[in-house]
């Protein structure tokens, strides 16, 4: 695993990088949105790529009346490989999937 720094939205983050995988972290109290419903020190995101195109796991989402965050729609955001398109869901626990 490797830290990298990169700027986001004009603010400097931190994430541990291995592979193709990332793990985004939040400053305690300065988190980013979206986030979890509860962030609380040591958690951080989870994000999984996808071979599936993100516009037809959005109609699947929406066919099966799950709720979408970010206004239900596809994002752009730096991802793992760089920019990427993202949907955000909640799990039972309201912590945040990408």
């Amino acid at each position: 695993m490797k830290h990298e720094e990169f700027s986001s939205k004009g603010s400097s983050r931190h994430a541990l990088k291995f592979g193709s995988q990332k793990i985004n972290l939040h400053k305690s109290d300065a988190e980013f949105e979206p986030k979890a419903h509860v962030p609380t020190p040591g958690s951080a995101d989870l994000c999984f790529l996808t071979k599936t195109s993100v516009d037809e796991l959005l109609t699947k989402f929406h066919d099966a009346r799950i709720h979408v965050e970010e206004d239900g729609k596809v994002v752009e955001r730096t991802g793992a490989t760089g920019t990427l398109k993202s949907i955000y869901l909640r799990d039972p626990d309201a912590n945040l999937i990408e």
